[in-house]
């Protein structure tokens, strides 16, 4: 955009330039075809710029789905759960990966190539049941969240209450990813190689909702309207995730943030919910 812009300022200027200095037909024709050689040259910028960096945001869309945690990628895994054991795992092709135990020090990280083990189709000591193997890489979780639905205790004369609202959070936390490697064989007597995936993050969230606000949920008789209020709802969650969707629970406290906050009855009380939410990182 800035570039275009300097572009035009510089075309406008030449032919400011060249009106005021030459003043015959023969010059205004010169002029003219030049400003015309510049705007097309614009334009044709602005053209190849536009599917330049097209091509660039359609590049990063696919590095970032072969570095998405639901993909079994190459690189680090642990083979349990919080253990310090590390492994690197190498795809050789669609149905064999390699297996190298991996050393790490304070500065550095090393590989034991020799100590190499293969997973593939072709090893005759599979049996007719599953084979599996089980990889876990932690790492930082950030989501996007809504709680479709809360469960709210009861508040006075109010009983319990489960409603649905309309909110949205940012989630941020640990969370750990597994991967099961199974090993099915087939009816032509070949193993087949199949990745599940499920991953488990445990954090924080905090978002904006809305809350329906009338006389029987504020301690002011004097009011004698409802109308939906802003909350900012905040609070922890845990979840599980298979692929790039997320379900799980949460417990959090709903903030009201217009001037009958102070008179709102679930003012930071707290309730439990039913969340959803997509994976972004």
């Amino acid at each position: 955009m800035i570039s275009s812009l300097k572009m035009n300022i510089f075309a406008l200027k030449f032919s400011k330039i060249v009106t005021c200095k030459h003043l015959n037909t023969g010059d205004t024709v010169i002029q003219m075809a030049f400003s015309h050689f510049l705007f097309m040259s614009y334009t044709i910028l602005k053209y190849f710029s536009g599917i330049f960096f097209i091509t660039i945001a359609f590049s990063s869309c696919i590095l970032l789905r072969e570095n998405s945690k639901y993909e079994f990628n190459d690189g680090i895994y642990t083979t349990k759960q919080f253990s310090r054991n590390k492994v690197y795992v190498l795809h050789v092709d669609d149905d064999t990966i390699a297996v190298f135990p991996v050393l790490q020090f304070k500065d550095s990280t090393a590989i034991q190539v020799k100590k190499r083990v293969n997973y593939c189709s072709l090893q005759k000591k599979f049996k007719d049941n599953k084979v599996n193997h089980t990889f876990y890489k932690p790492s930082f979780d950030a989501d996007i969240i809504t709680i479709p639905l809360k469960f709210r205790p009861s508040v006075g004369e109010i009983p319990n209450q489960l409603i649905t609202t309309f909110n949205g959070a940012f989630f941020g936390g640990y969370r750990i990813d597994e991967y099961k490697i199974n090993y099915k064989r087939t009816p032509l007597n070949i193993y087949k190689q199949y990745t599940k995936h499920f991953g488990y993050s445990f954090g924080m969230f905090l978002g904006l909702g809305n809350s329906l606000i009338n006389p029987w949920v504020l301690n002011d008789s004097s009011i004698n309207f409802e109308y939906e209020g802003v909350a900012l709802t905040t609070g922890v969650a845990a979840s599980v995730a298979s692929d790039k969707l997320t379900f799980g629970v949460s417990f959090g406290f709903d903030y009201l943030l217009d001037r009958y906050r102070q008179l709102w009855i679930y003012q930071g009380k707290p309730c439990i919910g039913f969340t959803l939410g997509l994976d972004l990182y």
